[in-house]
C-alpha cells in the first residue's frame, strides 16, 4: 500500500464510517504521494522545486505523478501539492477498493445531486487500525528516535491537519513539539502541505 493509501485510511474514524470532506484531505494525500517519491529517490529537491530522478515508479498512481513532474521541471512543491487533488483521491480510493479495503457508492442529495461515499470493509477496518497504531507509536517516540514510514506519515498528517481521528485534541496538544519535529523531518513537502491546508481552512472561514 502506498503512503497516500495509508493517509486515506487514517482519515476514517474507528467505526470506518464515511470519509470526511475530501477537499480538506487533498493536500495531505498529495503530500503523501510526493513524500513517498522523494523518500524513495524518484524525486529530488532543487532549491525548493521538485525534480524527477531515477526510474519511473512501478505503482501506476505514483508513476502518473512522477511523469507530470518530469514534464514540468522547476515547479515548487506547493504547486504539486495543490495540483490534481480530486483526481489523486479518486485514484487512491479506487486502488483501496480494488484491494478490498473499502467500498464506494454514489447517493443523491435531495434526489438530484450526486454524492460519492466510501466506507471501510472489515479488512479495511483492520488495516486502518494498524495504520493508526503505527502513527501513535511514532508520535510517542522522541523525534530524534522516530523514523521510517510511520513517522513520515505522522509528520505529513500533522502538517495537513489529519490527525483528529487518531489522536484526541488534548493528546495532540501535548505532543505538539514532537509532531512538529516529525513534520519538519518530512520537509520540504510538509511545509507545502501545511500551507495548502491553511489555505483551504482560510477559504472555508471567509
Amino acid at each position: 500500500m502506498t503512503l497516500a493509501g495509508e493517509m486515506i485510511l487514517l482519515a476514517f474514524d474507528e467505526e470506518g464510517g464515511e470519509l470526511p470532506v475530501r477537499q480538506y484531505l487533498a493536500p495531505a494525500v498529495r503530500g503523501a504521494m510526493l513524500a513517498e517519491l522523494l523518500d524513495g529517490g524518484a524525486l529530488t529537491d532543487e532549491a525548493g522545486t521538485a525534480k524527477a530522478a531515477g526510474d519511473a515508479p512501478q505503482d501506476a498512481v505514483l508513476r502518473q505523478v512522477w511523469q507530470r513532474i518530469a514534464a514540468e521541471p522547476g515547479r515548487k512543491w506547493l504547486y504539486w501539492v495543490r495540483r490534481d487533488g480530486r483526481e489523486s483521491i479518486h485514484n487512491v480510493l479506487s486502488g483501496l477498493e480494488k484491494d478490498g479495503l473499502l467500498e464506494q457508492r454514489t447517493t443523491r442529495v435531495f434526489g438530484v445531486f450526486p454524492l460519492n461515499r466510501a466506507d471501510l470493509t472489515a479488512d479495511g477496518l483492520t488495516a486502518a487500525g494498524e495504520v493508526r497504531a503505527a502513527v501513535v507509536a511514532a508520535a510517542d517516540q522522541p523525534a530524534a528516535a522516530a523514523g521510517g514510514r510511520a513517522a513520515l506519515l505522522a509528520g505529513l498528517a500533522h502538517a495537513g491537519g489529519q490527525l483528529s481521528t487518531t489522536l484526541s485534541s488534548d493528546r495532540r496538544r501535548v505532543l505538539t513539539d514532537r509532531l512538529t519535529a516529525l513534520s519538519e523531518n518530512a520537509a520540504p513537502v510538509s511545509a507545502a502541505v501545511c500551507r495548502a491546508a491553511q489555505d483551504f481552512r482560510g477559504a472555508a472561514a471567509a
